[in-house]
């Protein structure tokens, strides 16, 4: 099925499509939907950061609280950003599932279920991203495609 035929019909026709097409359309919107919702997380930190206010953050790794709100920073805005657009979405989805797991398993380890039933969603939301890569809507692809075309590719698709 090719994309302006799909595009002539709507929602109807992509539900018929063939599941390719229905796959990378919820690659697409796992990847968008997750960054933005995280970036609203990181966009937080980062003005909490930028202040000089981190100074009372937490501290579960035994770092620093100003090294630590930092990390989180790179995590939930940097590579939440990255995400969003679509470049190196593996790596920066397994910096961001680390940084959950310490969320969940250091600094949440004796929580109650509720505090930890968000860090845990998004792990798996970005878990799921390392398995599927960024879609065909990212710059990753547009960097792979020019990468083949001189017959390297140092990005996955």
């Amino acid at each position: 099925m090719r994309t302006q035929e799909m595009s002539r019909d709507g929602l109807g026709q992509l539900l018929n499509a063939p599941l390719l097409y229905r796959s990378q359309v919820g690659v697409f919107l796992l990847r968008v939907g997750v960054a933005l919702l995280i970036l609203c997380h990181g966009w937080s930190k980062l003005v909490i950061l930028l202040a000089g206010e981190g100074g009372g953050w937490m501290d579960p790794l035994g770092i620093g609280s100003a090294p630590s709100l930092a990390l989180c920073v790179f995590a939930e805005f940097f590579c939440g950003v990255a995400v969003l657009v679509g470049f190196f979405t593996r790596a920066a989805s397994f910096v961001l599932v680390i940084n959950f797991w310490v969320a969940v398993f250091v600094y949440g380890r004796e929580a109650a279920w509720p505090q930890n039933e968000l860090p845990l969603l998004y792990m798996i939301c970005f878990a799921a991203l390392i398995g599927t890569g960024s879609g065909p809507l990212a710059l990753d692809r547009v960097f792979t495609r020019r990468f083949n075309e001189q017959g390297t590719s140092p990005l996955a698709p």
